[in-house]
């Protein structure tokens, strides 16, 4: 299995600590974000190599992370230069396009660089092997309705397949909410070529749950942060 970390996106709402920091490489518990994630990856028995796709406003700092954080399984930098964001927008157009240049035809799990989590990946690998290897994403529950409304909203079945997705609808269905960690069955890499999607990864899982694939959804009972806004810095910065 291979695996993606996405950390190309602006941070805006994080201005203006993101100004000269991206949002991965930010400060939590004295480590950055992106360390915290690929150290869970690295850990994993499953997972055989790790892409990072960055921003290359920021190549000197991702450089300087290369340079420092070392780690037991190959680590691949790749820059988003020559990404035609036009044509391949957001973070599906990011999955799409290191799909594409690294010829992936492997199970390929997509962790969004900007996510904290303590679950460990090995459960959630072999919770999508259980469930016959089709596409799974992690979710989780909020504490309100409310809270909901940023997130994708996930209807899950007795069996935790998802009978419904909708992303940050008005009127959130359940307080269960997606988190961009997902396990793509090589299977299913194919819809990414068929420029149906306008930004959010999101909506692939959308897509397939909506067209009758089956998509599991991995409850997990830990703690999540979504490092977004200053707030979620701040929280995530004292509990995590």
């Amino acid at each position: 299995m291979k695996s993606l970390v996405l950390t190309a996106g602006s941070g805006s709402r994080l201005h203006p600590l993101t100004t000269i920091t991206p949002k991965p490489l930010l400060d939590v518990k004295g480590k950055p974000v992106l360390d915290h994630i690929v150290s869970s990856l690295d850990s994993s028995a499953n997972v055989e190599e790790v892409y990072i796709i960055y921003p290359s406003l920021f190549e000197f700092q991702f450089n300087q992370f290369e340079k420092y954080f070392r780690y037991g399984k190959k680590i691949g930098l790749i820059s988003d230069m020559h990404r035609n964001v036009q044509e391949d927008p957001g973070s599906i157009g990011a999955i799409a396009y290191v799909v594409k240049h690294k010829k992936i035809d492997d199970d390929l799990l997509v962790v969004a660089g900007d996510n904290l989590f303590n679950f460990r990946i090995d459960d959630f690998v072999a919770f999508y092997e259980a469930n016959g290897k089709k596409t799974s994403i992690a979710v989780c529950e909020v504490e309100k309705k409310e809270d909901a409304k940023r997130f994708g909203v996930v209807e899950l079945d007795n069996n935790k397949k998802i009978v419904g997705f909708e992303e940050k609808p008005a009127e959130p269905k359940t307080k269960l909410v997606s988190t961009l960690c997902y396990i793509l069955s090589k299977n299913d890499l194919h819809h990414l070529d068929k420029k149906l999607f306008k930004e959010n990864a999101g909506e692939l899982i959308k897509y397939l749950v909506d067209n009758d694939h089956e998509v599991y959804g991995f409850e997990f009972g830990s703690s999540w942060y979504d490092i977004g806004t200053p707030e979620d810095l701040t929280r995530a910065r004292l509990e995590f």
